[in-house]
């Protein structure tokens, strides 16, 4: 018997379809299947959702617990309603939210800054002084502030009138005249000049006068006037005593200019002798007394700042440098028997317009000077 080849199968309808047939069937398929999804989507949608059950606008009971968004901002929580206004209020009266107080910005930390200086306008009457028979005694202690021990017992055991004479030098400057200014004192800061010797004192790298070009002078004035915020004045006086006698810078002409702008920042000058040609506003100093030396030289040199017989019209005492035992001496010496022959003045009560003005007339003429 002979095998035959099976004859083949008939082409599946689909098979049949041509190219653009089976287009639309898949076409209108998603079409059928988009549109039945999106009614089951609407179906879905439109069902009602589960009522919420109110309580007819009743207010919360007190002590229920409700969110408080204001506390939690602001930590300030608002009025608990009574319960009296709860039981008879059907609608509850909307609780005032409290408004914060705004809130003061943080003003910026300035740095600590000097008070002004001590009025350097004289509050004593010296023609009132003088006509008592007393003395107006000023004093200024020169080399303040070196020593903690010593700063303390001179604002505490010396009277308020004295004043104290600093070095720019120091290194915590500042602080030590803020203490001064707070015991109200009258402060006295050293400008350093140049003697007639330069060669036997040093008067440290800032240092005016011989040697230096104008410029020169006007940077170390500059730098002086600096360390000298909050003071009564300048001085060419230190704790070692008056260096311009004899050809001192501060005797010279050149020096007049420095006055000028010394008295353009309202300071007085305070002069260390008499023979300074002071043209500026300020004192000069009629005695000095060394304070580095013992107890007995200095109640000598102390009961003869007070001479018998004509007494004169005021005096400032320069003493220094400061000591223990001066500060010691002078503390006796002011609260002693002596006391009821002066008024302890500030040095700004003996403040004149220079020495070709009215001090010319004011010195004391029976007062040596005794510089150090």
């Amino acid at each position: 018997m002979q095998n035959r080849p099976a004859s083949p199968r008939s082409p599946g309808l689909w098979s049949r379809l041509p190219v653009i047939g089976r287009l639309l069937v898949a076409f209108w398929g998603l079409v059928l299947v988009g549109g039945t999804t999106a009614a089951l989507m609407l179906r879905h949608q439109s069902q009602p959702s589960t009522p919420v059950r109110t309580t007819n606008n009743q207010p919360a009971a007190p002590g229920a617990h409700q969110p408080d968004a204001v506390a939690d901002n602001y930590s300030v929580r608002p009025p608990v309603i009574p319960v009296e206004k709860a039981q008879n209020t059907s609608t509850p009266k909307p609780v005032p939210v409290p408004v914060p107080a705004p809130v003061p910005s943080t003003p910026a930390i300035k740095s600590p800054q000097m008070p002004p200086p001590i009025a350097q306008a004289p509050t004593f009457d010296l023609n009132s002084i003088t006509a008592s028979g007393k003395t107006a005694l000023a004093i200024v202690l020169q080399g303040f502030g070196y020593s903690d021990a010593m700063t303390y017992d001179v604002l505490s055991r010396i009277p308020a009138p004295v004043a104290v004479g600093v070095s720019p030098y120091i290194g915590n400057l500042p602080d030590v005249l803020a203490r001064a200014h707070a015991a109200h004192r009258e402060i006295f800061v050293t400008l350093p000049m140049q003697s007639a010797h330069p060669e036997n004192v040093d008067e440290g790298p800032h240092a005016l006068g011989n040697g230096n070009s104008e410029a020169d002078d006007r940077r170390e004035l500059d730098w002086c006037l600096s360390r000298a915020e909050g003071a009564t004045g300048l001085t060419d006086a230190s704790e070692a005593g008056d260096s311009q006698p004899g050809g001192g810078y501060a005797t010279t002409p050149g020096f007049h200019p420095i006055e000028d702008i010394i008295a353009s920042h309202d300071l007085l000058y305070l002069s260390g002798s008499p023979q300074e040609d002071r043209h500026i506003r300020g004192m000069t100093a009629t005695a000095w007394i060394n304070g580095d030396t013992d107890a007995a030289t200095l109640d000598a040199q102390l009961a003869a700042r007070l001479p018998d017989g004509t007494k004169p019209t005021h005096i400032l005492l320069m003493v220094g440098p400061l000591t223990p035992v001066a500060i010691d001496r002078l503390a006796t010496w002011l609260s002693g028997p002596v006391a009821n022959r002066f008024v302890l003045v500030p040095p700004s009560a003996l403040a004149d317009n220079g020495t070709t003005s009215e001090q010319a007339s004011a010195q004391p003429k029976d007062i040596q000077t005794a510089p150090l």
